[in-house]
């Protein structure tokens, strides 16, 4: 029945979304070096040739997967955005929850991102798709009053490397959670007090 079923899919050109369904199965249960084209095949219930159709190779299709990641994690952070205040601080507590939420609930989707020696670094797609993050943290800082100490630009970076930074560490197990021994916050919401006191 999965193959008749499979076969169908495959007859009304779903075959590239069923692959990418099983690869993102594969991901969030077994992690990055798990998702390999004869296993995203064997999920998908095709035959290992078939994935060629659409992926000539792994990067492709890792590529195609982690477009799609940063495209959904990108719509997140939108929505927080938009949920949030207007002020500054809370734009940027809602750029970092989102990003510290999805990664916390999604940590293979979030680890494959950042994963250039799987992915095809020079797809424009790719690029875009990250960059897009990117413009959304411009957007909350563009009206940032001008400092001496850096540009916006250099604030924007700062702003990303540590609420990207703390993430990995979680994710990495060095750090673990916990609360602030003076404020007693959550770990993570002391660490986007510091990001906002420094930016303000």
């Amino acid at each position: 029945m999965a193959k008749t079923l499979m076969n169908r899919a495959y007859h009304h050109g779903d075959l590239k979304l069923s692959l990418l369904s099983a690869a993102r199965r594969i991901l969030d249960h077994d992690g990055v070096d798990a998702v390999t084209v004869r296993a995203v095949a064997r999920e998908a219930d095709v035959a290992h040739s078939a994935p060629a159709n659409h992926f000539k190779n792994r990067a492709a299709l890792l590529t195609e997967l982690a477009v799609g990641i940063f495209t959904e994690l990108g719509d997140e952070i939108e929505k927080a955005l938009a949920a949030s205040g207007h002020m500054l601080e809370e734009q940027l507590r809602a750029f970092g929850e989102a990003t510290y939420d999805y990664a916390m609930r999604h940590q293979n989707r979030y680890r494959l991102l950042w994963r250039r020696d799987s992915l095809h670094g020079d797809d424009q797609r790719l690029e875009e798709s990250g960059r897009a993050i990117y413009e959304r943290l411009r957007n909350v800082l563009e009206d940032r009053s001008p400092s001496p100490r850096a540009s916006n630009d250099s604030a924007i970076i700062a702003a990303w490397s540590l609420v990207h930074g703390y993430v990995c560490l979680r994710l990495d197990t060095v750090l673990i959670a916990g609360k602030d021994e003076t404020t007693g916050e959550a770990r993570h919401d002391a660490v986007l007090n510091v990001l906002i006191s420094g930016l303000l």
